[in-house]
């Protein structure tokens, strides 16, 4: 541990927003009482097992394999944790969810970890120097710093300045994204057979993360894997 980690423990321990108990910002048992997602299919939101879509579920617009939910965006705790991480530089928040998210994908993602390729939604360069970071990134760091895991920040970049998606509708989203987004194509080779598991906090439109599958699909990968804190 690293000594400012230590004096951070000292002198500003996390408290669990929930039972308010130190050591977690969300300590498991506040996590489990929150309740987690339940197994479905992203497309028809019926149950199925380890997230799996459908084999009857065939939509030719969505490109993802599988979405992963730890759990629900509605309940108070949880939007206040991810609005206190995203907005107000409190990223040790992600620590703690990004041990939940390993367990879900040693639960759910049936592949050796040096088989997965860990990326997430990239923020054009504007917005990032006005949040300071991406939190996707910042959860990919912290996995690493536990697991060791393979993840590339240069493979997509946003190469469009885009109005946010949940401000849009259905036909303004797709028109909205339209060239926003370029893969490094020398890079991906290196990538051959790999799964690639996006990281990300919130599941709100899938269009986003949508658009960033379809356009790997273009390049011939097979495995798309969306992994997120919370949905609705």
């Amino acid at each position: 541990m690293k000594i400012i980690d230590i004096l951070k423990d000292i002198f500003a321990p996390k408290k669990c927003y929930s039972c308010k108990k130190e050591w977690h910002f969300l300590c498991k048992n506040c996590l489990e009482k929150l309740w987690y997602f339940e197994e479905s299919c992203y497309i028809c939101k019926e149950y199925s097992k380890n997230f799996e879509k459908h084999f009857y579920c065939k939509n030719n617009d969505f490109y993802l394999d599988k979405i992963i939910i730890l759990t629900h965006y509605r309940h108070f705790i949880i939007k206040k944790l991810i609005k206190d991480a995203k907005f107000y530089h409190k990223k040790d928040i992600l620590d703690d969810f990004s041990i939940y998210l390993w367990d879900l994908i040693l639960k759910y993602i049936d592949k050796n970890k040096n088989d997965l390729i860990f990326i997430t939604p990239p923020m054009y360069f504007l917005k990032k120097i006005k949040r300071w970071y991406n939190v996707g990134e910042v959860l990919i760091k912290f996995l690493n710093k536990k697991y060791q895991i393979n993840y590339d920040f240069n493979l997509i970049k946003k190469v469009k300045n885009t109005t946010p998606q949940s401000h849009l509708d259905k036909l303004k989203r797709l028109e909205n994204l339209e060239n926003a987004f370029k893969v490094n194509e020398k890079l991906l080779k290196k990538y051959k057979n790999k799964t690639f598991v996006i990281i990300d906090d919130v599941v709100s439109t899938k269009t986003t993360i949508n658009e960033i599958a379809k356009l790997l699909k273009k390049f011939w990968v097979k495995n798309i894997i969306w992994l997120c804190i919370s949905s609705d």
